[in-house]
């Protein structure tokens, strides 16, 4: 597989603190899976339904996930707390393995290749959001688009040079930020008019599909010419 070369910052994390990051995406986990498991030991319903929120906030945003909590039942204040931690968590495992070990990890079948789409996804943002710094990425994080999340956002932060604790803490914020006003939005909607917060659902699962895959189309067809230009480290 031929990937575009990552070039370390200046302010390369450390082994320390790529560890540290490591433990607290461990520690993140357990939380969300003792909340979930004592939720649903005494309250039952809607709780079982918690994994799907986790694997909407993943794939499809934070939108939809909140969206769609709403729908199945879930209280503001809990989609508010699941869908933020939902995105710590994975934040703190993606930006560690992506900086310590993209080049061994694009070998990995299906992990690799997601990891590599992130890459590719995050270089064309890297000149824009490098302009504005930690105020940049953290308006990245919070414009309400596909591809524009943590996880993306956690390898711009690398990339554009930004130390690590400044990248997760910028990428918290605005995430933060994002999910509440969201949450706020949507129980709005849904209150008003719960056929108008419904279109509204799945306009933004046709929107999500949509943008995915036409970012695959277009990187399929620019993203080779771009590659076999690119100069190595020994060429320059």
């Amino acid at each position: 597989m031929n990937n575009p070369t990552v070039n370390p910052p200046s302010s390369e994390p450390s082994p320390a603190t790529l560890r540290t990051l490591l433990n607290l995406g461990h520690l993140s986990a357990a939380v969300m899976l003792v909340v979930w498991a004592v939720l649903f030991l005494l309250q039952g319903a809607p709780y079982e339904h918690t994994w799907q929120i986790i694997l909407l906030t993943i794939f499809f945003g934070r939108a939809a996930a909140v969206g769609t909590g709403l729908k199945l039942g879930f209280g503001p204040f809990f989609l508010f707390y699941q869908a933020v931690i939902a995105d710590i968590f994975i934040m703190l495992y993606i930006y560690p393995l992506f900086v310590r070990n993209y080049h061994h990890l694009t070998r990995v079948p299906y992990i690799g290749g997601y990891l590599d789409n992130l890459h590719k996804v995050a270089l064309g943002y890297k000149t824009r959001v490098a302009r504005y710094g930690i105020p940049g990425l953290m308006l990245f994080i919070i414009f309400p688009f596909w591809s524009t999340g943590v996880l993306v956002g956690s390898i711009v932060g690398y990339l554009i040079g930004l130390p690590a604790i400044a990248t997760i803490v910028s990428i918290t914020l605005g995430n933060t930020l994002a999910i509440g006003a969201w949450v706020w939005f949507y129980d709005s909607l849904n209150d008003w008019n719960e056929s108008a917060s419904l279109v509204l659902l799945i306009l933004l699962f046709t929107l999500a599909i949509g943008a995915f895959l036409f970012a695959r189309i277009r990187r399929k067809k620019t993203v080779p010419d771009e590659i076999t230009t690119e100069k190595t480290p020994s060429e320059k």
